[in-house]
């Protein structure tokens, strides 16, 4: 014990007295490095086989996302409706659930298709010539059964139905009555006006046939272009003034074109769009023009317009994003030029 302290002392007195101390620190022994290796998978078949880097390529390519050019949903068959049941369908009748937004028949004269109609007891409202070169005529129409049935709030955009004369793709395109009433009537869809209009033009027009543009019959009151696009309902408001006020600046303004008067007090005019606005119908196509002359419905003091979103794309249903985008500027072209009427 004693010999302990003595060496403790010794050792203390060198350390107080010297200038430097070196003091070594045992390094830390290095852990051996491990390499992991991945095996190679090899699926084999035949004889062959796949290394990781080709099952990976392969699983890639078959998760591609691939963007579709239109709207599927709403021309994916419909297996549920109860119309699948019905054998005895004729043209523009839904089958499948689905419905054709237009008829179309071999080429007339303007003058042809309206001596037909007058005949079949419909008003001629307007024949409206759409593009400069007369490729396409635009001929409304209507009855007392159409304004009748449109003759309640918003629902003024069902009163009349459109023929186009479209002498570039030499045939008539004739607005479907089940079609337009189930998008423009929503709730209020009158079945027996549909079919009863439906057969008249069958009754009218020979060799009738579909168009390829079919749409669900049950979307049509939901129709959207797609996601956040506008539905029938949204409406844009023009100008609000005493209906009556409304409707004389539509008379008074060079673009008005026509005037339904509905029963409840409300009316419907049809006016041009500015020549430049109106070159859109060359980029989708002559075959469904018989949109225009543009819907304007005056009621409870409102100048209202179908959403030119909605409203393009519900005549022009089978539309690709790719088209949309060319005529972009399009929409606001339009309500830029009706609010011009009615300043």
């Amino acid at each position: 014990m004693t010999q302990k302290i003595l060496s403790l002392s010794i050792f203390l007195s060198l350390l107080l007295n010297a200038t430097t101390v070196d003091i070594k620190i045992p390094e830390v022994p290095e852990v051996p490095k491990v390499e992991a290796v991945v095996p190679q998978i090899k699926v084999h078949n035949s004889g062959s086989y796949k290394t990781n880097e080709q099952i990976l390529e392969e699983f890639t390519k078959e998760k591609e996302v691939k963007f579709s050019n239109h709207v599927a949903p709403y021309l994916v068959e419909d297996t549920t409706s109860s119309a699948n049941t019905d054998t005895t369908t004729q043209v523009g009748d839904i089958k499948n659930g689905r419905v054709s937004a237009y008829l179309h028949a071999p080429l007339l004269s303007k003058s042809d298709v309206v001596a037909k109609l007058k005949s079949a007891g419909f008003t001629i409202l307007t024949t409206y010539k759409v593009d400069k070169k007369g490729y396409a005529t635009s001929i409304v129409f209507t009855n007392k059964a159409l304004i009748k049935a449109a003759s309640k709030s918003n629902k003024g955009f069902a009163s009349a139905l459109h023929i186009t004369v479209d002498k570039k793709d030499k045939l008539i395109s004739i607005t479907n009555p089940i079609y337009l009433l189930g998008a423009f009537l929503q709730d209020g869809y009158d079945k027996t006006l549909a079919q009863k209009t439906l057969q008249t033009l069958r009754d009218t027009f020979s060799d009738l046939k579909n168009s390829d543009e079919m749409m669900k019959f049950r979307i049509l009151k939901h129709y959207q272009f797609m996601s956040g696009m506008p539905k029938y309902e949204d409406m844009q408001t023009i100008k609000k003034a005493p209906t009556a006020t409304l409707l004389a600046k539509a008379k008074k303004s060079k673009k008005f074109v026509y005037q339904i008067d509905l029963l409840n007090g409300a009316h419907i005019v049809g006016v041009k769009l500015g020549k430049r606005t109106s070159k859109f119908i060359k980029k989708i196509g002559y075959k469904n023009a018989g949109l225009l002359p543009y819907p304007v419905l005056l009621e409870n003091g409102e100048a209202k317009i179908l959403d030119p979103k909605y409203y393009i794309a519900i005549m022009y249903p089978m539309l690709k994003m790719s088209q949309f985008m060319t005529i972009a500027t399009v929409p606001g072209a339009i309500n830029k030029d009706i609010d011009r009427i009615f300043r």
